[in-house]
């Protein structure tokens, strides 16, 4: 498997719902993970998927659980991370055709000037509005629960391995059938890789923040170093010593 990781060279960010890096973009195996990715380029970059093989894109958004490479980048380039369960994940998918969302020029241009130079919760919503229509906003919105957004508003920062769905479907008074039904209904997965997401957004946090890798597992709740990296490894195809080599951007 291919390890080359020490060639992500940049900037991240990690807010609530999202994730944002800008840099140089190393080598990665085929993977596929759960959040939406946006590509944005200067010229346009190589992305092999399944059904589209090797194409390249000057701007892309690519679906939930779409197997994807990127080639390494010869430039800097801007990748943004949505959990597809949020307004934004949502509108971001709500065109795509085999998982994909071809950008044109002039949406990432707009994409770009929205983000701009300190990168925050306004300027990653006004990056999504600038490449979704009138009609992905609408919809997107009418799948909204409103319960269930409360209650993972409300989880606790780290999750308990524990965490059962019985005890969370009694705090919004619902079966347990009806809560996993209607969760995964609201955030497109079932809660169990739902509350691994989390975890790995947890962790990513806790190394960003300057803690070993073996400190943030145990703090976001996997059982070991190795466990996290398995998962990270299986969501976006590097091992997490990749986060090591970026700067934070603060």
């Amino acid at each position: 498997m291919t390890d080359s990781s020490s060639a992500w060279r940049g900037q991240a960010r990690i807010g609530i719902g999202w994730g944002l890096f800008t840099g140089y973009a190393g080598d990665a195996d085929p993977h596929a993970h759960h959040a939406v990715q946006i590509l944005l380029a200067n010229t346009p970059q190589a992305v092999w998927t399944p059904s589209g093989g090797g194409q390249r894109y000057l701007g892309v958004v690519i679906g939930a659980d779409i197997v994807h490479r990127l080639e390494p980048t010869t430039e800097p380039v801007t990748l943004l991370y949505l959990e597809p369960h949020s307004v934004l994940g949502r509108r971001s998918q709500h065109s795509l055709r085999d998982g994909l969302g071809v950008l044109d020029a002039a949406q990432v241009r707009a994409a770009r000037h929205a983000l701009g130079e300190a990168p925050d919760n306004a300027a990653i919503s006004a990056l999504v509005e600038a490449i979704v229509s009138n009609d992905a906003r609408t919809q997107a919105l009418t799948k909204h629960d409103a319960a269930i957004e409360r209650l993972i508003d409300a989880l606790p920062q780290t999750l308990p391995d524990g965490l059962s769905a019985t005890h969370l479907a009694a705090q919004v008074g619902l079966s347990k059938s009806r809560f996993l039904h209607r969760f995964r209904d609201h955030t497109g997965i079932p809660l169990r890789p739902y509350l691994r997401w989390r975890r790995l957004l947890l962790a990513m946090t806790q190394v960003f923040a300057g803690h070993s890798l073996t400190s943030a597992s145990v703090a976001a709740g996997f059982a070991d170093a190795a466990h996290f990296t398995r998962t990270f490894r299986r969501h976006f195809g590097i091992a997490p010593k990749a986060l090591l080599t970026l700067q934070t951007a603060r």
